[in-house]
């Protein structure tokens, strides 16, 4: 079914074209009383703060926007959003019929790491390999580097990195591949192998990958790896401190950490 904001824009369209009212409206399918309906924006500012909003992420849905806006009514936001037709345009993927295997659960953070690689092609036709960790728990995106290649002695290097900075997780949830096989790791962290052929058993990194590319990497060009890996700390900033998480009750993962930290309680996954 047609919406009447839709109906309303033929007749305006029909009217700039010189047809009359009447036929216009009748094309339409409206009544030529409320194609002369004018109504009153109800909140204009609103209106402004979330055109705003979704002209700076442009790959935000209205509930990412609304969890932008403290104190705001989730349907006035959808209201406007389907009024300046906002909606997402996004390619579904059928999904695989699969038995589903029990995820691992986390109730602390530094429990579980994640990690994974994603390629991204430079303007110059050459390839560079993105490796990202991240915390399952608290879904903060602790590492997200781009190099030309990552043989298993590179993210080995970048691990013991964040072991230094980093308290060491109990465990790092990763694919089978022979990068990954061959880490050494140091005694108390364990390596958790996802099944092969089935990504989705280490979702929350591929979620992460998913994001990336919808919002940064299908809308830019790189020249050069090191513009490449300025773009991504960025992304991590944003992701990291400011970009609301559905699954975090719309905190962005370091605040949803400082919470914890405040309240001493803990949040089942």
């Amino acid at each position: 079914m047609v919406s009447l904001a839709s109906r309303k824009r033929v007749v305006k369209s029909l009217l700039a074209r010189g047809c009359s009212r009447s036929r216009s409206c009748k094309t339409g399918d409206i009544s030529r009383g409320t194609s002369l309906d004018a109504p009153k924006d109800r909140n204009p500012e609103l209106r402004i703060k979330v055109l705003e909003l979704a002209k700076a992420n442009p790959r935000y849905g209205f509930r990412r926007v609304h969890a932008l806006l403290p104190h705001v009514n989730i349907k006035a936001v959808h209201r406007i959003w389907k009024e300046e037709s906002l909606r997402l345009s996004r390619r579904v993927r059928r999904k695989l019929q699969v038995p589903k295997l029990p995820s691992l659960s986390y109730t602390a953070p530094n429990q579980g790491w994640c990690m994974d690689f994603a390629t991204e092609r430079l303007e110059n036709g050459r390839q560079a390999r993105i490796l990202a960790v991240l915390d399952c728990f608290t879904r903060e995106c602790l590492l997200l580097k781009a190099a030309p290649s990552f043989p298993a002695i590179s993210v080995q290097e970048e691990l013991k990195w964040l072991f230094l900075t980093r308290a060491k997780p109990s465990q790092i949830v990763s694919d089978n591949g022979p990068k990954f096989r061959a880490i050494k790791l140091p005694p108390g962290v364990e390596s958790a192998f996802i099944q092969p052929g089935k990504p989705w058993q280490n979702g929350r990194v591929e979620s992460l990958f998913d994001k990336l590319r919808d919002e940064l990497l299908r809308g830019s060009r790189y020249s050069t790896g090191q513009e490449l890996q300025s773009e991504l700390d960025d992304f991590q900033d944003h992701y990291n401190t400011r970009r609301p998480h559905r699954s975090l009750q719309g905190l962005a993962p370091v605040n949803f950490a400082k919470q914890l930290t405040t309240t001493g309680g803990q949040y089942g996954h």
